[in-house]
């Protein structure tokens, strides 16, 4: 069932809409082009961002993307538009997508990435055929509305451990523990994780919790040997580990004792 208008009294007596600020023309009014004007101006400032970082036809296999501006974190990223970008011919799908670093990508034939992964913006689905451009469908629904999870006290996810485990890069940014752990608890993190994906552990029983790197490196004053877990045993003692470009594990904070394996 189609949306239902008000009444035509109703309709006819609306002088504008408080929200957009979109004036309606009064019947009877002279000039009336004027006033279409004046009305085309104030649904064009109220709609105008939702052109940002549109994808549009560009003639022949070209697309051109308008130019936006999007947060990754705390960080503002602009991407100032561009045009003639030539897409292959013949394909069902290309999703066209923005990088986190505001570079547009259009030669993803199979599906957008994963968003825990590869952050990005995702533009439209585009389909083309014989040489031209058949449909562009907009994918820019959801970036409207963001939840930033871990701002503004919203909690972070904890997880107590009572027996081994491997974490999962899905799971960055959560906290792990060994509360309610009566033996040692060895906890390893994801292989070839992504730059940037981080975790929190903190000790809550009085047995020893270790953080195995895997083949990697966790880098810090106690030691970096590849393979090498740390382990700390006192309730209170925790540490932040980030993935870095090298695919080893940073330490960007710790209290207490942490030891690197022997």
């Amino acid at each position: 069932m189609s949306e239902v208008y008000p009444s035509d009294n109703e309709l006819l007596n609306i002088q504008s809409d408080s929200e957009t600020g979109v004036e309606y023309i009064p019947t009877g009014t002279s000039p009336y082009y004027l006033q279409f004007r004046k009305l085309l101006y104030r649904l064009l400032l109220a709609a105008r961002r939702a052109n940002d970082l549109r994808v549009y036809d560009d003639g022949g296999l070209d697309i051109g993307v308008k130019a936006g501006k999007f947060w990754l974190g705390t960080e503002q990223v602009s991407y100032n538009g561009s045009s003639g970008n030539t897409l292959a011919d013949d394909k069902e799908n290309i999703y066209v997508y923005l990088d986190s670093a505001g570079n547009l990508v259009s030669n993803e034939y199979n599906s957008f990435p994963d968003m825990v992964t590869t952050p990005h913006i995702r533009l439209s689905n585009v389909s083309t055929s014989d040489g031209d451009i058949e449909s562009i469908t907009d994918c820019r629904m959801g970036h409207n509305f963001v939840m930033p999870y871990e701002a503004g006290g919203v909690k972070k996810t904890i997880e107590a451990h009572t027996a081994d485990d491997t974490l999962t890069v899905e799971e960055s940014g959560s906290v792990h523990t060994n509360l309610g752990a009566t033996a040692t608890v060895t906890l390893t993190l994801p292989a070839s994780a992504p730059e940037g994906t981080i975790f929190n552990f903190a000790v809550q029983a009085v047995q020893e919790l270790r953080v195995d790197p895997g083949t990697a490196a966790i880098r810090d004053d106690s030691g970096q040997t590849v393979g090498k877990y740390k382990a700390a045993d006192a309730i209170g003692e925790c540490l932040i580990l980030i993935a870095d470009s090298n695919s080893d594990w940073a330490t960007i904070a710790k209290h207490g004792t942490w030891t690197e394996e022997a």
